[in-house]
């Protein structure tokens, strides 16, 4: 992204986006585009062409008071894919009291990545997208910079996440994963069924036995404070779930590829985390499989052991989603993990309770959890914390023939019943946030600032927090 100095305004030939606020003037170094807004409404969102005597996008931002860093990404990144064409944007016009005119930057470049994301049509090739430049009396370069990278890694999330899963098998995320690895020089192993099985990982196997794929673990890890202790991002990795012998029914099949949004947005979030060289020690760690039917498809009744040693009874084929992820959390305490974030789209009842804005979280330390909701408010992320307790550990321990059961069917809180299983695979003294994403993972529409699909949510998020 290519930044400009406030002196270089009248050598730039490409339209000039103005945002303003209801009510304010005409900056002094405007005062050749346009003389006055009188008779303009300036709502959010609302934009002009000023054709004379240069060329000219006023934008609305409505009112100051109610202004937001997420609102004003959105409403720019509105602008941008809506004018589809080469824009320089002024960023010192939306900066006042609480948000500087290097945060208005940075979150006009991470719109300018972010909103232009599409998905490329399998055997099309990407469309050129215009160019976009920011222009301030402040030096934006280093900020920009940092945003671009966030939104990088967050549509590289979305790609993953968007990917057929006929494509992103559990073969090719574990590829992708090792790519990451690749490129960055960081550590990378995947398990393959043969080493699960020599080691025991009863769950994961359990889920991918009727799958022609593989299943894969992958761990990806990044050093920046040697000594310290490592957290893991830990990530459910289904790239198509079908539900097992429990199938899912009618349109609960469609959009079932994005049932590995968690595994990509942990992914990506590594990536986010090396590229920025933060000085933390983070650990991506991924459970991949499939969920379907076949000649060996574990059933309900069955009781599987998973790496833990602990025993599940299948009471539903469908709840795999936690199956996977206690694998990959013993494993990541293995590679000596001290702190767990995992995040997976894991239930329905999430979106029953939260809709499509906001991610289900459980926690077993608050200050661990009240970290992570710092950075969230900071990138508009949306969080809300759901109860765990004792209740619904005993609830998940009853069984007549294994230590615990996969699935409490019809008591409601089904959120918190998952949470709770999951957590009967945290060490005693691991802090751990569980994050479920089955709402806020993936929209159906798209909306003024984004194409519908796979969100990456939380990518910016961790990235902040490790920063």
């Amino acid at each position: 992204m290519k930044t400009y100095s406030i002196s270089e305004l009248s050598s730039i030939d490409t339209s000039v986006l103005l945002p303003l606020y209801e009510g304010a003037s005409i900056p002094r170094e405007f005062s050749g585009y346009l003389t006055g807004t009188q008779d303009l409404d300036l709502e959010a969102g609302n934009l002009y062409h000023i054709l004379a005597p240069k060329k000219l996008l006023l934008l609305g931002l409505g009112k100051a008071e109610e202004m937001t860093p997420k609102k004003f990404r959105e409403t720019i990144g509105a602008a941008i894919r809506s004018a589809k064409k080469d824009l320089c944007i002024f960023v010192d016009s939306p900066a006042m009291e609480g948000f500087s005119i290097e945060e208005a930057a940075a979150e006009a470049a991470f719109a300018a990545g972010f909103s232009q994301y599409d998905f490329t049509k399998i055997g099309k090739q990407p469309e050129k997208k215009p160019e976009i430049a920011l222009i301030s009396s402040a030096d934006i370069d280093a900020v920009c910079q940092r945003a671009q990278t966030a939104a990088f890694c967050v549509n590289h999330a979305r790609n993953l996440g968007n990917t057929p899963s006929n494509i992103m098998t559990p073969e090719a995320l574990a590829e992708e994963a090792a790519n990451i690895a690749k490129e960055l020089d960081l550590e990378c192993e995947i398990l393959t069924n043969k080493e699960l099985e020599e080691m025991g990982a009863g769950a994961i196997l359990g889920v991918n036995r009727g799958s022609s794929h593989g299943a894969r673990l992958i761990a990806v890890k990044y050093e920046g404070a040697p000594g310290e202790d490592y957290t893991a991002l830990v990530g459910k990795g289904l790239t198509f779930d079908a539900g097992g012998y429990n199938i899912k029914t009618g349109t609960h099949m469609d959009g079932m590829k994005f049932d590995m949004c968690g595994a990509a947005n942990v992914l990506c979030a590594l990536e986010l985390i090396a590229r920025s060289k933060a000085k933390a020690n983070v650990m991506a760690v991924i459970g991949a499989t499939e969920n379907k039917i076949g000649p060996d498809g574990y059933t309900c009744n069955d009781v599987l052991t998973s790496l833990s040693g602990k025993t599940i009874e299948i009471t539903n084929t469908d709840a795999e989603g936690r199956l996977v992820l206690c694998d990959a959390i013993t494993w990541a305490q293995k590679l000596g993990a001290k702190k767990i974030i995992d995040m997976a789209t894991l239930t329905g009842a999430c979106v029953a309770a939260l809709g499509k804005n906001y991610t289900g979280a459980f926690t077993n330390s608050q200050d661990f959890l009240q970290e992570l909701e710092k950075y969230s408010q900071k990138t508009g992320e949306k969080l809300w914390q759901l109860p765990i307790d004792e209740d619904f550990h005993k609830q998940v321990l009853e069984s007549n023939v294994a230590d615990m059961n996969n699935c409490v069917i019809g008591v409601g809180a089904g959120s918190s019943l998952a949470a709770a299983f999951l957590e009967e695979f945290i060490d005693e003294g691991v802090e751990w946030i569980h994050l479920d994403i089955a709402g806020s993972s993936d929209f159906s529409e798209g909306k003024p600032y984004m194409a519908k699909g796979a969100t990456g949510v939380l990518v910016r998020t961790l990235g902040e927090m490790f920063q």
